[in-house]
């Protein structure tokens, strides 16, 4: 006899006598176990493969950091903070840079955006990353602009802002890019500073530091001496028992030269003066 859910009832008939089994029961009991065993484990093979398959329909969330690591932000219109114009007129190198913590310009390019006959207006674009040495971020960048025409008297203008940053020229500077004496080095300055620098070594160890600022912020020691170079009447400042500078003017900016001696040397006054002579003032 079966209940009623399938299973084989295993009660014993009245027929029998109590405390006898039928001769077959051992091999009735066997089947059943093995027959409920198996019923069990197809439950669990194709509970496992349901489970499988709604996994396998699970949509895959997309890796949103992958994407915007690989996105690419467009470059932006940076101001740029000062301007050397080539002693023939032809090219301009603006100086630019970013004053974020531990960035650095990716990419910089600079180009003329509008001139005509009284501007010209130069444009850099860059976009910002991390800087890959944080104890040079914040420094100034060069880029060299090759002009359509000369700039004769055109005055430059910054794309970013429209307004004209301090302009500097080569020729109110002596020509010490040709003068086999001096050597240029690369230095740096702050991309926040509108001033002008370039360093140079010299002989016996001795050094020349050129610089140009607005005459409106820049200031000088006392004046110990004159000079006249190219045209120009200039003045002197410092002393023997360290550097020499030698200040002049040209319209709204003031340029200087200091001659440093090496390390354990001096220069007398009479000694400065000869070696800025010795200079190309043309």
């Amino acid at each position: 006899m079966r209940s009623d859910d399938g299973v084989p009832d295993l009660t014993v008939g009245d027929d029998l006598p109590t405390g006898h089994l039928p001769a077959d029961r051992p091999r009735r009991h066997g089947r059943v176990t093995l027959a409920v065993a198996a019923a069990a484990i197809g439950l669990a093979l194709v509970g496992s493969f349901f489970v499988r398959q709604e996994r396998a329909a699970d949509p895959v969330a997309p890796r949103q950091v992958a994407a915007r690591e690989t996105a690419a932000e467009p470059p932006s219109t940076l101001a740029w903070a000062s301007a050397l114009v080539a002693r023939d007129g032809t090219s301009v190198t603006v100086y630019a840079g970013t004053s974020a913590e531990c960035a650095e310009l990716v990419q910089p390019q600079a180009a003329v955006a509008q001139q005509d006959g009284t501007r010209v207006v130069i444009a850099v674009k860059a976009r910002t990353g991390r800087a890959t040495d944080c104890t040079t971020s914040g420094a100034v960048t060069p880029l060299v602009v090759a002009l359509p025409e000369p700039l004769g008297g055109r005055v430059l203008r910054d794309a970013a802002s429209d307004s004209p940053p301090p302009t500097y020229f080569e020729r109110d500077l002596p020509g010490l890019t040709g003068d086999e004496r001096w050597s240029p080095h690369p230095g740096q300055w702050a991309s926040t500073d509108d001033g002008w620098f370039q360093g140079y070594n010299g002989p016996g160890g001795s050094h020349l530091l050129a610089a140009a600022r607005p005459t409106a912020g820049a200031s000088r020691p006392a004046t110990v001496g004159t000079l006249t170079i190219g045209g120009r009447k200039g003045v002197i400042t410092g002393g023997a028992e360290g550097s020499w500078t030698l200040w002049w003017a040209a319209g709204e900016v003031t340029y200087s030269l200091r001659l440093t001696p090496a390390e354990g040397s001096t220069f007398s006054l009479k000694q400065f003066k000869r070696e800025m002579a010795r200079l190309n003032w043309s």
